[in-house]
């Protein structure tokens, strides 16, 4: 079963829901905001910090963070910042047979 990290009133995150829905894939719904070190670290692993996070999104604006300023920080400042504010990872973020897939990358099941 996919682990499907999002927050419920992400339209992003409602279109994927509907998406899986009409596909009728099944999905674990996981809440993007309780976040935890080790999932941070697996997605780390697997994916770029800059496919990551959404540096246009709100949540990087309220923080003053561009693309620029996230190449500059080390990773333990990536991971403290993300684990603060994990609305700064796009949306939706699904695991599939251990990948992670960002944003529109469902469309692709």
């Amino acid at each position: 079963m996919l682990k499907f990290y999002g927050i419920k009133n992400c339209n992003s995150v409602k279109k994927a829901m509907d998406y899986l829905n009409s596909k009728q894939i099944e999905f674990e719904f996981l809440d993007i905001k309780k976040l935890d070190e080790k999932t941070l670290d697996f997605w780390l692993s697997k994916r770029s910090v800059l496919e990551l996070v959404n540096t246009v999104g709100m949540s990087a604006r309220k923080i003053g963070l561009s693309k620029e300023k996230l190449q500059n920080l080390n990773q333990g400042e990536i991971k403290a910042m993300i684990l603060q504010s994990p609305t700064l990872i796009k949306r939706p973020l699904i695991i599939k047979d251990d990948k992670v897939f960002i944003a529109k990358e469902y469309e692709n099941f």
